[in-house]
């Protein structure tokens, strides 16, 4: 048997053995290999130390009182509207929420200190270039560009004249 440390299924062989879900067969493979391996009768060791101190504890008897009071609760509940039902006895505190907006306000204060005034009005106008415009040259590329838009044109159908007229 091949030690279950090292091929990381101990807790299910330890569970298994202390439990005594193991087969025959297997639990004496086990207790073979803890005869030769400390670490892992350590750890049984342990495991029924576990197992022996669930099995001795005792619950304690539930009082009526706590189930009178558990379904009044869920009655309490059942009245609530439904959106306080969805945060779930969420609650809200503004104590942590002060200390977080001051420091967002100081940090929000130093940028403002920070960014370096704009001036609205330029020191200098840029220099604007113009250029002399011809009336004359203006009206002949407009004419020039009606002229190609009707070569472009499709021709006009001919226009139908009535028969026998």
């Amino acid at each position: 048997m091949h030690c279950p440390t090292t091929t990381g299924n101990e807790a299910e062989v330890l569970v298994a053995y202390t439990s005594g879900t193991m087969t025959p067969a297997e639990q004496e493979a086990f207790e073979l290999h803890m005869a030769g391996c400390a670490g892992c009768r350590q750890l049984a060791a342990a495991q029924k130390t576990v197992w022996s101190a669930l099995d001795a504890w005792t619950l304690p008897p539930v009082s009526d009182e706590f189930d009178r009071s558990l379904h009044a609760r869920i009655a309490e509940e059942a009245r609530l509207p439904w959106w306080k039902r969805q945060w779930g006895g969420f609650s809200f505190s503004w104590k942590p929420a002060i200390p977080v907006a001051v420091a967002c306000a100081a940090l929000a204060g130093a940028f403002l200190l920070h960014v370096p005034a704009i001036d609205n009005a330029p020191a200098t106008l840029p220099a604007v270039q113009t250029q002399k415009i011809d009336a004359d040259q203006v009206e002949r590329a407009l004419d020039d560009m009606d002229m190609l838009n009707q070569l472009d044109a499709p021709a006009p159908a001919p226009a139908r004249t009535p028969e026998g007229s």
